[in-house]
């Protein structure tokens, strides 16, 4: 469980429910607040995505404290961050009018962007606001800014349901 506070050096605080007590303080590398959190499917890891000009992405090993990798997230708004439950070291963020899918890798990470191509149609990129995996390593979900789902493989767009809902989608589940 984890709280996140807004400002200038903005703390994530993760609580222990069960202890009803805080089991860590990160802090020192957001600024301006924080707009997505995610823990790795392992328990390890934390990543945090500020609202700074660059939407810094900062992994932490959160029971030390400690920032294991950070680097420039998007030069847009990110809303959303999703470990794989496959592999405990890829992500995948979503904002305005992107998909990034992310490694980490040693002391850093590296990152795709997704590629919306024929299969977004005449509308183009969309905003995409919330992502699930699949039941494949592979293979997400996304939720549309346009009320559309999104489904990706790899780094590419396979196939898009036009107008899954009224308005946009900011949660998804599989």
């Amino acid at each position: 469980m984890f709280d996140i506070n807004i400002g200038r050096d903005p703390p994530v605080h993760v609580w222990d429910p069960t202890k009803m007590q805080t089991s860590s303080i990160l802090k020192g590398q957001h600024y301006r607040g924080i707009s997505a959190l995610g823990f790795s499917r392992n328990g390890k890891w934390l990543a945090s995505v500020g609202l700074d000009d660059y939407r810094t992405i900062v992994i932490w090993d959160w029971k030390k404290g400690e920032k294991l990798a950070s680097q420039r997230g998007h030069n847009d708004k990110i809303f959303c961050l999703r470990w794989n439950p496959h592999d405990d070291d890829r992500f995948v963020t979503v904002g305005v009018k992107h998909i990034k899918f992310w490694t980490k890798a040693g002391g850093g990470m590296t990152a795709k962007q997704g590629v919306f191509g024929k299969a977004a149609g005449k509308q183009g990129k969309q905003n995409q606001m919330c992502v699930v995996f699949g039941k494949t390593v592979d293979s997400c979900i996304t939720g549309g800014g346009d009320g559309s789902i999104y489904i990706w493989t790899g780094t590419a767009l396979t196939k898009k349901i036009d107008d899954a809902h009224e308005g946009p989608l900011f949660a998804i589940t599989a």
